[in-house]
């Protein structure tokens, strides 16, 4: 049942368009300006009467005639719909009706050709697909500048993104340099990353953490280097991830990392900024304690020959 403003849609017809140009429900979403999840209930018929607006907005998304899209094609119920967008185009008298990605940019295909002399090329249109399909969802990557030889350090990616959103997101990350990293378990030892730390999950309230530590080789000398790179896949036939900002290196200097301005003092404001850029609930991945020490005991020093730090009321930091 219908009425003026509504219009009762075929949910089969309209995944077989979409999965027939190879689109993407993300993609339909972003362009109707709905979620997601919109898009699988009306393709489920668990909608089967939509707004007549996003109707049309549908199927411009999808280039056919909304009339394709309908329960009872040709239920007379969507006035002055051309049977298709190239009709538009053909008849110059026509004022410019934007479709599909270009309705989304607010342009027409032929403002656009004319715009580029007749030539819109492919890697053009490419980009302005990837434009199309982004997600709105970021990651940044938060490490300490330094560390010492054999002494872990943590590594957090900070995701953020819409907060209705409900893709499920893979972060890949991809370690350089004499280390290996772990990660927290539910139960039971460490995860073992080796040099490909992963993690999957969903977005809460638009947030979500990825903690894990890097544990540096024994034989890194002073001025070493630690490289750090990822990406995040977030959202449906994504073939290459969005790269992960933030901080990629970390170098090997004598001093803990949580010692941010080098000077063998781990101060007040140091350790808090640690606990909480650092802490996650749940996770203990961190050695807070040993931290704990070192700050209690107003100055540490960095022991060479077991490669340790110790409290210390040493000057210079070092023994």
């Amino acid at each position: 049942m219908n009425n003026s403003s509504s219009v009762d849609i075929n949910g089969n017809k309209i995944r077989l368009v979409r999965e027939q140009k190879g689109l993407t429900q993300l993609y339909l979403a972003t362009v109707v300006g709905v979620t997601t999840d919109t898009i699988s209930r009306w393709e489920n018929r668990r909608y089967p009467s939509i707004k007549l607006d996003n109707a049309r907005k549908l199927a411009e998304a999808l280039e056919v005639s909304l009339d394709e899209l309908l329960e009872n094609e040709g239920q007379g119920a969507v006035p002055d719909v051309p049977e298709n967008v190239e009709q538009v185009m053909a008849d110059e008298s026509s004022p410019p009706v934007p479709t599909g990605i270009f309705r989304y940019f607010g342009l027409h295909r032929r403002n656009v050709i004319a715009t580029c002399g007749g030539l819109l090329t492919v890697t053009a249109l490419v980009a302005i697909v990837l434009l199309v399909n982004r997600s709105g969802i970021n990651a940044v990557r938060i490490m300490p500048t330094h560390t010492a030889p054999n002494s872990p350090f943590p590594v957090l990616v900070q995701v953020t993104g819409e907060i209705e959103t409900m893709n499920t997101l893979l972060i890949r990350e991809e370690l350089q340099g004499d280390c290996g990293a772990i990660g927290a378990s539910a139960d039971g030892p460490p995860k073992q990353f080796g040099k490909n730390p992963r993690w999957i999950g969903k977005l809460t309230n638009g947030k979500a953490a990825f903690l894990y530590l890097v544990e540096p080789g024994k034989k890194l000398r002073a001025e070493e280097e630690i490289r750090i790179s990822g990406d995040l896949i977030s959202r449906e036939g994504q073939s290459a991830g969005d790269a992960i900002g933030g901080s990629e290196r970390v170098v090997v200097a004598p001093y803990h990392w949580a010692d941010s301005d080098k000077d063998y003092v781990i101060s007040d404001s140091e350790i808090r900024k640690a606990y909480e850029t650092y802490s996650l609930p749940g996770e203990n991945l961190v050695n807070f304690t040993a931290i704990e020490e070192l700050w209690m005991a107003g100055r540490y020093a960095w022991n060479k020959k077991s490669q340790v730090f110790v409290p210390s009321p040493l000057a210079d930091g070092k023994e």
